[in-house]
């Protein structure tokens, strides 16, 4: 049963969004490749040690104190934003650890986010947010806020061991998602040109 009162981003309904074939106007296809400055916060430099503890929750204070640390302006309009956690690190060599969960930005970082209008929020972590996240009752809320509420499209399981070796919090960042018909989410290059 649809109810008449449901409406997604933009303020579409649901027959604007979806059908039997998956989704029309929020779908994967109407992406456009990105082509933008692009921030990589090392949260994990910043705290110290080999990976950032499952459920580490940053925060607004996290990403002000890297930004200072690493010398970077503060991520605009139309930015993508990289958390560097250390989880990737584990990418089969301990799948079991890594997919308990993970460290990421929490429901006040992601509004922080949007408030500066950034185009894309991706990470080294499977759910670009904390897992499990600051309240039981609220699991996934920054999906909500970033992608339904907001539009802000999140790339997942990015390797930024180099870029953070060598110390490269600002790049020319592209990414071009493959334009599946109807689907929610795509795979698709994620490239930083230093």
């Amino acid at each position: 049963m649809r109810l008449p009162w449901t409406r997604y981003y933009n303020g579409l309904t649901q027959d604007q969004v979806g059908g039997g074939y998956g989704l029309k106007k929020l779908g994967v296809h109407n992406v456009k490749p990105f082509f933008t400055r692009g921030v990589l916060l090392d949260i994990l430099a910043l705290k110290g040690g080999e990976g950032l503890p499952i459920g580490y929750v940053i925060t607004v204070d996290d990403i002000k104190q890297a930004l200072a640390k690493q010398n970077v302006k503060e991520p605009g309009e139309g930015d993508v934003v990289l958390f560097r956690t250390g989880h990737m690190k584990l990418w089969k060599k301990d799948n079991t650890e890594f997919n308990k969960g993970h460290a990421g930005p929490g429901e006040t970082a992601a509004h922080w986010l949007v408030e500066r209008k950034i185009a894309c929020v991706g990470a080294d972590t499977w759910a670009v947010e904390a897992v499990p996240g600051e309240n039981e009752k609220k699991p996934f809320i920054c999906h909500a806020i970033l992608i339904t509420m907001n539009g802000i499209h999140i790339i997942e399981n990015q390797y930024l061991e180099e870029l953070a070796q060598d110390r490269v919090y600002e790049f020319a960042w592209s990414f071009t998602p493959l334009p599946l018909v109807g689907a929610t989410g795509s795979p698709g290059n994620s490239v930083a040109l230093a």
